[in-house]
């Protein structure tokens, strides 16, 4: 999946070839082949960002059902598959504000604690997987988002919730 960083790296390169065009840029945009491609990978991370808006502003229930569908999804693709998809809905999470984002992860191990342990494993390996590629910085975020999900879990599920997550991290 495609970065926030990755982005506007593209925008600059697709910026200098379209610079390097006689024609206009909206032609060049509509005849180059790379440039189509850089459009089509922030076409995608843009619809994955917009999706977890709108989950966001729904109320729990709903954002449960939505966010389980999908992670339902996740649960028959190959792992290279499954890892690529979750990779790219986590790295569009990080774009979120700090109150979504919390909403996201609050639902997402909702739907994982409830998840039997066959299924909840294949997740939660896919999961480590993508954040063993991550900066320390993505890390925190994603601790503090964990950290706010869990606050009002009883006190054996938060420490096992938070533990597990924590060694996923390192």
């Amino acid at each position: 999946m495609t970065t926030r960083h990755e982005l506007d790296e593209l925008a600059q390169m697709c910026f200098e070839c379209a610079d390097s065009d006689d024609a206009s840029i909206d032609d060049h945009l509509e005849d180059c082949a790379v440039c189509k491609d850089y459009s089509n990978k922030a076409e995608m991370f843009n619809q994955t960002l917009e999706v977890l808006q709108m989950m966001a502003a729904r109320p729990e229930e709903e954002r449960s059902r939505i966010l389980g569908a999908r992670m339902e999804k996740f649960t028959t693709m190959p792992a290279e598959e499954r890892i690529r998809a979750i990779g790219g809905m986590l790295e569009a999470l990080g774009e979120l504000p700090e109150e979504d984002r919390n909403k996201i992860v609050r639902t997402r191990i909702n739907i994982l604690t409830s998840y039997p342990k066959e299924k909840r494993q294949m997740l939660m390996g896919s999961l480590q997987e993508i954040f063993s590629h991550w900066p320390e910085d993505r890390k925190m975020m994603e601790q503090k988002a964990v950290m706010h999900a869990t606050q009002d879990y009883f006190i054996l599920k938060r420490m096992m919730i938070r533990n597990m997550f924590k060694k996923m991290m390192t």
